[in-house]
């Protein structure tokens, strides 16, 4: 509840453009979707939207099958409110607490994994893209780099390097491209982000 109590007040007191990690046109995640997704039907599941802008952008390249996973209710209210798009499927769940009941064909994941720092978490984590990641299907997911913050939003964060992230995700998926990339905040500072694209290879 702790956990859910801080982003509540951080998505309630903060503007959209008045967090770190708010881009105007995400980039980086609509290439990689782009690259990588088989066509516009695929399902895509975005964890830990917030109140950004891929279901825009998605939505404007008619990529018709996404799911948007928040942990805060007013970030989802925000972004349901501004897209009014019927076809949009909302979850309002911690990540770890995720349940679902059908599989994705692209996992996208950019600055949330990094909040998870204990080994437990981050083998749910692991589990859960295991388990709703179709065989064949992407994770796509960007941390902090191991030159990055050490904290945002006041909370404690894991940084990554591209080997950091092949080596946890090796049992069950395939590494395809990894990349690093500074991204500019509205605050004037840069942070130092890794991206890493890997492909399912079982069907566990």
């Amino acid at each position: 509840m702790e956990k859910k109590k801080h982003w509540e007040n951080i998505y309630q007191t903060k503007n959209i453009d008045g967090v770190s990690w708010y881009q105007e046109t995400p980039y980086e995640s609509i290439e990689l979707i782009q690259k990588f997704s088989n066509s516009n039907s695929d399902t895509i599941i975005d964890i830990g939207c917030g109140k950004g802008f891929l279901a825009d952008n998605l939505l404007k390249l008619n990529y018709e099958n996404i799911t948007l996973v928040d942990i805060s209710l007013n970030a989802l209210k925000e972004v349901k409110e501004r897209l009014n798009n019927k076809s949009l499927n909302f979850i309002e769940t911690d990540v770890l607490n995720l349940k679902l009941e059908q599989t994705f064909d692209i996992w996208h994941d950019r600055a949330v994994f990094h909040f998870i720092t204990e080994t437990e978490g981050v083998e749910k984590y692991i589990s859960l893209c295991n388990k709703y990641i179709v065989k064949g299907g992407k994770l796509i997911i960007g941390t902090f780099a191991e030159d990055g913050p050490l904290k945002c939003s006041g909370l404690e964060i894991k940084r990554y390097s591209i080997d950091n992230l092949k080596e946890l995700f090796m049992e069950n998926f395939e590494f395809i491209e990894g990349f690093k990339k500074l991204h500019s905040t509205p605050f004037d500072t840069q942070q130092s982000f890794t991206f890493c694209v890997f492909k399912k290879l079982t069907n566990r």
